[in-house]
């Protein structure tokens, strides 16, 4: 049994943009619109590595801005489906235009509330080797660009420098999920690992989770099978035509009307955690899809902030996964967040003040940042 996440932050946060190791070539300009292509883009199309380096932009929408001359080669008008060499000089159009509209807030609650703010900008590069860059996500941000994503930023374009540098995902997290994902430099490693983590038992992911209610049982398995949600649905549990989907969950803390789950996906149906949680009558204490509630505030009984989540309190704490090229395991842990750690001490407080003392966190508790290396028994 792995060990519960840890819910305190690290000594030194080093957020993605303080790290320059592969970065790509870029010319010093005053609005950061002309860079030099890396050489591990050699082989690919213009649009595609316009669009996998800002995915902020679809490809038809890199392609239609080429066909219109926006995009320069070397002094001269683009094609899309012009064959990079490396060492290109690239003359962009501004990422941002005044046809952009702001995103409007999610959870209809007023910006003036008080209680602790998350930095959905803020990175945190938990490891990078060649091969390898393991970061933790902020909640708020997309793995990549989807529809009606409007002006929301992905992590990818947050990772524009080791983008261009050759990194993409290896998978995915959702939106609103915060915690760890691993992206790989070489595209044939990570096809390797991808397929490491469609495969049973090379991979291992556990989640902190935040629930509304409290399992009846201490631990358990919920074997459900799911529909994915298709185009503007929802994931469904599906007995006649669901796919087997399997989550392991322990109770590592009980409140009132609340516990803190360790969760483990032993398959990777979309939505499976919130799904699964969810049909046991346990949803998320904040989930629009498959809860029961937008937001959620709690007033701390003595007197600190109040606590306040306005997204699903879903956490990737750790992961175990095989190194893409030398296959060495290794396990990384990411600290929760602070809306996160909040919720918990005001649960706490609560707990204790209302008769029912929450249920310690279990021993052993990982601490933070660490890196774990075994061989691989594969």
């Amino acid at each position: 049994m792995p060990p519960s996440p840890p819910d305190h932050p690290p000594s030194a946060p080093s957020p993605a943009n303080r790290h320059p190791s592969w970065k790509a070539a870029r010319l010093p300009t005053r609005d950061d619109r002309l860079l030099v292509v890396p050489k591990e883009a050699a082989g690919m199309r213009l649009d595609r590595f316009l669009a996998e380096a800002f995915p902020r932009r679809s490809r038809r929408r890199w392609m239609d801005l080429v066909k219109d001359g926006a995009v320069e080669v070397d002094g001269t008008r683009g094609k899309p489906g012009t064959t990079l060499r490396g060492d290109e000089r690239l003359g962009l159009p501004p990422m941002e235009g005044s046809d952009e509209k702001a995103v409007p807030r999610e959870d209809g609650e007023a910006d003036s509330d008080a209680g602790p703010r998350r930095e959905p900008d803020t990175v945190i590069v938990i490891h990078r080797d060649e091969d390898l860059l393991v970061v933790s996500k902020p909640p708020g941000v997309p793995c990549h660009a989807g529809a009606g994503l409007g002006v929301v930023k992905t992590l990818l374009e947050l990772l524009k420098d080791d983008v261009l540098a050759g990194f993409g995902l290896a998978h995915r997290i959702d939106k609103d999920t915060s915690g760890l994902v691993a992206l790989v430099r070489d595209t044939a490693l990570r096809a390797k690992t991808a397929e490491a983590f469609a495969a049973d038992g090379l991979v291992e992911k556990v989640y902190d989770a935040l629930v509304d209610g409290t399992p009846r049982e201490n631990a358990g398995t919920i074997e459900y099978p799911l529909c994915e949600p298709g185009h503007n649905t929802k994931g469904r549990v599906d007995h006649a035509r669901g796919k087997p989907s399997r989550t392991d969950y322990v109770v590592v803390e009980r409140f009132l009307g609340a516990a803190r789950l360790r969760v483990t996906p032993k398959t990777g149906r979309t939505h499976q955690i919130r799904l699964h949680l969810e049909a046991i009558g346990t949803p998320l204490l904040v989930d629009p899809q498959y809860g029961r509630r937008k937001g959620w505030r709690q007033v701390d009984p003595k007197g600190g902030p109040p606590a306040r989540l306005v997204r699903t309190p879903l956490h990737a704490s750790m992961l175990t996964l095989p190194h893409p090229r030398t296959g060495i395991r290794m396990t990384f842990h990411a600290p929760l967040l602070a809306d996160h750690r909040r919720a918990l001490e005001v649960l706490r407080v609560t707990a204790a003040k209302g008769g029912a003392p929450a249920t310690s966190p279990e021993a052993g508790v990982a601490e933070c940042g660490d890196v774990a290396a075994e061989p691989s028994s594969s």
